[in-house]
């Protein structure tokens, strides 16, 4: 009865945690710079570079650079290609301009009304 214990924690427990242990090795080997990566921080950054030697990656967000362990890095998205980002790329058909609506429940109908609206208060100032 304890050898069926002892087999079936080590299906339920061991094994599905080396699995997943293997897929995160794998997913930092294949970190390069382009990459698109979001950190244990919660970080959203592009990889600037990789340095192997000392296991560290350094991240670009927004005009800010970071160095980070490569443990840190929780997910990667690889470099989307031109084909993928036409495959994504929005139909034609749809409208330019979207009509929003604001937390006051009015119909904001576009950005140019709002700028002359804008405009009007600074004149009336």
């Amino acid at each position: 009865m304890i050898l069926l214990l002892i087999v079936l924690m080590y299906f339920m427990m061991v094994r599905p945690q080396k699995k997943r242990q293997e897929k995160q090795k794998e997913l930092l080997a294949s970190i390069k710079p382009g990459d698109e990566v979001v950190t244990i921080g919660g970080l959203h950054a592009k990889v600037v570079s990789v340095s192997e030697d000392h296991k560290t990656v350094a991240l670009d967000a927004d005009g800010s650079f970071l160095t980070y362990e490569m443990s840190a890095v929780r997910t990667v998205e690889p470099i989307k290609t031109d084909e993928e980002l036409v495959e994504n790329h929005v139909d034609d058909d749809t409208p330019e301009e979207v009509d929003v609506v604001s937390e006051t429940g009015q119909l904001i109908d576009s950005a140019d009304e709002n700028g002359a609206k804008a405009a009007e208060k600074q004149e009336d100032k």
